[in-house]
């Protein structure tokens, strides 16, 4: 297709070929494409000007200040989507068709505005990020620089993880490629059996991992406050798992010669007791061994915990391990969690001040890591 050329191009065109006729040297001499000068010439020849044809094509459905306001309903949140704010601009006049347009062009406009204001737009297929309180904020803020010098590689991070058997037998990589047109299909399971579990990282490895109610083939000793067996963790079930990290940190940390660590917890309401109590406990009985839990851990704050990396890492391995059997899917899981990289680890506590840092700078709100 032969390029676009300014008004004053088009009549230089015109005045080189009066002099030669030869549409090759002009478009030499004005380093243009052979077509484009051809273009214009005849288009001399046909009309005695060089001005563009008036186009026979439809009309736009969608122009100037009208795409702006596309672009600013989508991003008020006030519409369901595309199609909802196609309707609603239909139904104010602002848009030039006897029916509402289709919702690919509602997004591709709203695309070219934001892109010609120099704040490009998205669509996100995710559901929407949980919202800090400017209280939650505060505390993270808070928490972020009262810990900002602290020694973080004599603290062990703990949390519970739920990882679900979707896809027994089948590999699931990130990326996959297939011909166009075709899909990637995989036999998902609706009802999941699942492995609930809780455990500990340190930087020098990684607890066994306790599971707990919620586990698939697992019977659980614990009731409900009904009297029946529990299906969620409770305070009585945190107090065994509380004996396992206890003792697990203690080895981890025992054999690199450290007898005072901290113990990092969640704002879970079912630890706060079962842990302080489990905490005092060990340290009576264990002489020579001390052990804090880590205070002022702020609400709604994973992003700052270095567990939730691991258990990315363990969720893309042991999908990719593909287990036929949910015995081998338990095994795969365990597996991982006591063979973490050490680099990893290391490389994750060499961070933590960077992840404090970073939800200081934003004020105590949320961060990407």
């Amino acid at each position: 297709m032969p390029a676009a050329v300014s008004e004053e191009s088009r009549y230089k065109i015109v005045y080189e070929y009066a002099r030669c006729k030869n549409i090759s040297q002009v478009a030499r001499k004005l380093d243009l494409d052979y077509r484009t000068v051809r273009k214009w010439v005849l288009r001399h020849k046909e009309t005695a000007g060089v001005r563009p044809l008036k186009s026979s094509g439809r009309k736009c459905a969608i122009t100037g200040l009208v795409a702006q306001q596309t672009m600013d309903m989508l991003l008020s949140g006030k519409y369901s989507g595309a199609q909802e704010v196609a309707e609603e601009l239909h139904k104010q006049g602002l848009t030039k068709t006897p029916t509402p347009v289709h919702r690919t062009t509602v997004a591709r406009h709203a695309k070219a505005a934001g892109k010609a204001a120099g704040a490009p737009i998205k669509a996100m297929q995710r559901p929407p990020q949980k919202q800090l309180s400017t209280a939650n904020m505060a505390k993270r803020l808070k928490f972020c620089k009262a810990n900002l010098g602290r020694h973080w590689g004599n603290v062990m991070f703990t949390d519970r993880k739920k990882f679900h058997f979707y896809y027994p037998g089948v590999r699931i990589h990130k990326v996959s490629w297939v011909r166009v047109g075709e899909q990637r299909p995989a036999p998902k399971v609706n009802h999941a059996m699942c492995v609930n579990l809780y455990a500990g990282i340190t930087i020098h490895g990684a607890t066994k991992p306790h599971l707990v109610a919620g586990t698939s083939k697992m019977h659980v000793e614990f009731k409900n406050q009904k009297g029946a067996q529990a299906r969620n963790i409770t305070s009585q079930e945190y107090e065994k798992v509380m004996s396992t990290l206890l003792e697990e940190g203690s080895k981890l940390f025992r054999a690199h010669g450290v007898t005072s660590w901290v113990f990092q917890q969640d704002k879970n309401p079912t630890h706060k007791r079962p842990s302080s109590r489990a905490v005092e406990a060990w340290n009576m009985s264990c002489r020579g061994s001390a052990v804090t839990i880590l205070p002022d851990w702020p609400p709604n704050s994973p992003d700052l915990s270095l567990i939730e990396n691991v258990w990315a890492y363990v969720q893309h391995h042991v999908n990719k391990a593909g287990c036929k059997t949910f015995d081998d899917f338990q095994k795969e899981v365990s597996n991982l969690m006591q063979n973490l990289p050490p680099n990893m680890l290391k490389s994750m506590y060499g961070g933590m001040k960077g992840r404090l840092m970073d939800c200081i700078n934003r004020n105590g709100g949320k961060i990407k890591h």
